[in-house]
């Protein structure tokens, strides 16, 4: 029998070994800013104080949710740094996190310019963030701050005089100060006769503080203009040591709309006088209204439900010296449209002659609404009135124009504009006059 050959190769009998896989490199949260929508108003008597209100619109890009951990704002004229405001928790007190590949408004980011500068002209937001990753990173974006629109407070003047307790003579060179509000820093002295004059002064109810040398202060509330004339008695001193404090912080607070506490330190530095605390608004409420020595005093705040901000003030006043924290509180931040209101020329209700004409409206949201609250909104009209296209659109504030036709009878009539946005109506009224 024949044996069969076989042929079998063995240059190469190892097994061969698989290549691991290369993990996948993990992904980053990435954050843009989408938008700034700014808002500014007075806040001051006289021109150079000013309040800018801001909400950032923040899109996540990397499909990786992340934590938003504070935004700060800088407010510039030209190249010129007029001031800033940094805001932690700036979403919500509990959360402040963009959605993975979604987008978020921060709260009403309100800031305070107290000082003499002229009104903004842009804006430079600096956002910094961080993922579960660990990554920390920050997004900046820049814009134009709207200008003004609004006209200037009408202004008061308040006089009176103010004279020796014991020998009612007028006392020269005394200082009256308005401590409160927004007519805060307006300041007179008296002449010989001890009369002083208050001028500039914004509608409102006025904490006033007179003081001279060798005398106690005195304080008096006063509303402008009910009331014209303030009259203080001053009593001589009776040797109180002078004394220094030093408050920390002494400028401006921001806080949360949700409500919560703020410490302000006081520091002794000489002397062995007393201190007394007062706050101006009834939503700022003290745990210790006067002290001696270095005290840490906790200020609480209640919540905000309106959709704008409010400022108030706490004044710490030694014999010899106060200073006075400026608390800003944001507004609340809305997740629904609320009020919608149309108006011409902000009147909701207009005259028109029999001829008729062409008019533009605003749609306005309740202030401080964040953008796209309210959603798509419609317009009709009644007879008498025709409405120039485009007649719906996706979001507030907007222009509506419309004209009133020529009124064919001799008696007058009233027509009217209704707006609808998200199931609830706004309406302007138009009164015409009746044709001659």
């Amino acid at each position: 029998m024949l044996a069969t050959a076989v042929a079998v190769n063995c240059s190469d009998s190892s097994p061969t070994t698989p290549t691991a896989p290369t993990p996948p490199a993990p992904s980053h949260a990435a954050i843009a800013i989408e938008s700034l929508n700014i808002a500014g108003e007075r806040a001051g008597a006289s021109g150079g104080q000013y309040l800018y209100r801001t909400v950032v619109r923040l899109r996540e890009t990397g499909g990786v949710a992340a934590t938003i951990t504070a935004v700060d704002l800088t407010f510039m004229s030209g190249a010129t740094v007029l001031t800033t405001s940094h805001h932690e928790q700036p979403i919500s007190d509990t959360a402040n996190v963009c959605p993975a590949s979604g987008g978020v408004d921060t709260r009403e980011l309100v800031t305070v310019d107290a000082g003499s500068h002229p009104y903004a002209t842009t804006v430079q937001a600096k956002v910094a963030y961080r993922d579960a990753t660990g990554m920390e990173a920050s997004t900046s974006r820049s814009g134009d701050v709207p200008p003004l629109d609004e006209q200037p407070p009408r202004t008061y003047s308040l006089s009176g005089a103010i004279t020796d307790q014991a020998t009612n003579r007028p006392i020269d060179s005394a200082r009256v100060d308005v401590l409160n509000g927004v007519n805060a820093g307006v300041a007179g002295t008296t002449d010989g006769a001890g009369l002083y004059t208050l001028t500039g002064l914004v509608a409102g109810t006025l904490r006033l503080r007179a003081s001279a040398a060798g005398y106690d202060p005195g304080e008096q509330n006063v509303t402008v203009p009910d009331i014209p004339r303030a009259d203080f008695q001053l009593r001589k001193s009776g040797g109180t040591q002078a004394c220094a404090y030093s408050v920390a912080p002494s400028a401006t607070v921001n806080v949360g709309f949700s409500g919560g506490q703020f410490t302000v330190t006081i520091t002794r530095t000489s002397g062995d006088c007393g201190w007394r605390a007062t706050s101006d608004v009834d939503w700022i409420t003290l745990s210790s209204s006067a002290g001696t020595g270095t005290s840490a005093v906790t200020f609480s705040y209640r919540p905000n439900a309106a959709f704008v901000g409010r400022l108030g003030s706490v004044s710490i006043e030694w014999n010899g010296g106060r200073a006075q924290v400026t608390v800003g509180q944001a507004a609340e931040t809305p997740a629904f449209c609320r009020i919608v209101t149309v108006t011409v020329d902000g009147r909701s209700t207009i005259d028109v002659a029999p001829a008729g004409g062409q008019f533009t409206a605003r749609i306005t949201p309740e202030p401080g609404t964040p953008p796209g609250a309210c959603g798509n909104w419609t317009a009709s009209a009644s007879a008498g009135i025709t409405l120039v296209e485009p007649t719906t659109g996706p979001s507030l504030p907007a222009s509506l124009t419309f004209v009133v036709q020529a009124n064919p009878v001799a008696t007058p009539r009233s027509m009217s504009v209704t707006v609808t946005v998200t199931g609830r109506t706004a309406g302007l009224t138009v009164n015409q006059a009746a044709r001659p």
